[in-house]
């Protein structure tokens, strides 16, 4: 069975051949179909790989609390009682009534006019505390990260992420150098390894005087307070209870914003089973439409070639034959379908990433199911067709003209 189905594969290629528009606008359906199942996916994974590139450099342990200045204008503009911001002593409170949390780490982020020999722009530097490299899990690419007696010292030192230290010396070697901010020097005395979130880091010590002068009004001593819990299952319970607690220590005014980045990946992970029913939908619709075209002309080549069937039953071809031969030239159509597609649907990707600046990602594994279904179509919709074939009477089919 199997070999002779091979057999009526090569028939049946060179059979569809003759008529090649007319092959070729039976299959626009599938091709169509297969291409939007590579696009769309490919789209899919990408926005899915940028979300968790996202989620994974905030780190999965972490919850973090985001001051919001804007909350505290609004509530002094109506004349309520509002605090400093979030402080420290608000994260030494958090951690201390909750044991969940393992480290606390803060962030002091600020605008600086920043110069070295051959760059001059106004860029972000983060003033970190102590702990923050173990929280957000940092390493040297080259050099060294911040010491104790960095913060003890009040040393003017900084860290840069591996794309700002390529701007910043284009032309020299950035582990030794120096960086003005705002005038004042700071030596370079580590490059970060890459890790997503930390490229265009420019980080100095937290008390570094610099972060604290020409406060603007409503501005907090911190700006981001960062909680490290020993446990990702305890952070959901937690979260609630770390949020009560600053609520509490700001009068009831929420000037503050709570990111958990467990809760973004589970909602992700949602958002992404939700697209993914959609597509499937979507292309089902589509390899749906285009299994009714290969139907439809698979029929109409019944009809049209009913006296050469007569013919071959006449000479010995059994009705198995004339199913597999029928079977085969729908799979032959799919499957030229599935191929097309598949190079439509790669091309059509790199046209969207190219355009938008999108992130893609093909799986091979889309790419699989996509021609999988693609044959599967022919299967099921040349089935049909091919039956009818094999049941014509021989006698009446040699009559017909």
């Amino acid at each position: 069975m199997i070999l002779r189905f091979i057999k009526y594969l090569g028939v049946s290629r060179r059979t569809l051949l003759e008529h090649k528009m007319r092959s070729f606008l039976t299959i626009l359906g599938i091709i169509f179909g297969v291409a939007a199942v590579i696009a769309m996916t490919a789209i899919g994974e990408g926005a899915k790989e940028a979300a968790l590139k996202s989620i994974q450099q905030m780190g999965i342990q972490n919850v973090f609390v985001n001051d919001r200045p804007q909350i505290r204008e609004s509530a002094h503009n109506k004349g309520r009682y509002i605090t400093d911001g979030i402080a420290r002593s608000d994260i030494e409170y958090a951690g201390a009534i909750l044991p969940a949390v393992g480290l606390t780490a803060s962030v002091k982020e600020k605008e600086f006019f920043l110069q070295t020999e051959s760059f001059q722009s106004v860029e972000p530097v983060k003033g970190v505390s102590k702990a923050y490299a173990d929280v957000m899990e940092l390493d040297p690419e080259e050099g060294r990260l911040f010491m104790s007696s960095d913060y003890d010292l009040n040393k003017k030192v900084c860290l840069l992420g591996v794309e700002v230290a390529a701007r910043l010396f284009s032309r020299s070697r950035p582990l030794g150098s120096r960086i003005r901010l705002n005038s004042i020097s700071y030596t370079v005395v580590g490059l970060l390894a890459d890790r997503p979130g930390s490229e265009n880091a420019i980080l100095v010590p937290a008390n570094t005087p610099l972060l604290y002068e020409k406060v603007a009004p409503f501005e907090s001593p911190i700006t981001t307070a960062i909680f490290h819990f020993n446990q990702t299952d305890e952070i959901h319970a937690s979260s609630g209870l770390l949020k009560a607690a600053f609520q509490r220590r700001h009068a009831g005014l929420e000037d503050f914003e709570l990111i958990v980045p467990e809760a973004l990946l589970r909602q992700q992970e949602r958002t992404q089973n939700i697209f993914n029913s959609i597509m499937l939908l979507i292309t089902a619709i589509s390899l749906l439409v285009g299994g009714i075209g290969i139907m439809n002309i698979m029929l109409a080549s019944v009809m049209e070639r009913t006296k050469e069937i007569g013919i071959r039953l006449g000479v010995g071809a059994t009705k198995t034959d004339i199913r597999i031969q029928f079977l085969a030239e729908a799979v032959v159509l799919t499957s030229a379908g599935g191929v097309i597609g598949i190079v439509v649907g790669v091309a059509l990707t790199r046209i969207i990433a190219m355009s938008t600046g999108w992130e893609t990602h093909i799986p091979l594994m889309a790419i699989f199911v996509a021609f999988s279904f693609s044959v599967l179509i022919g299967v099921i919709f040349g089935y049909y067709p091919a039956k009818n074939a094999s049941e014509l009477n021989p006698i009446e089919a040699l009559r017909y003209e």
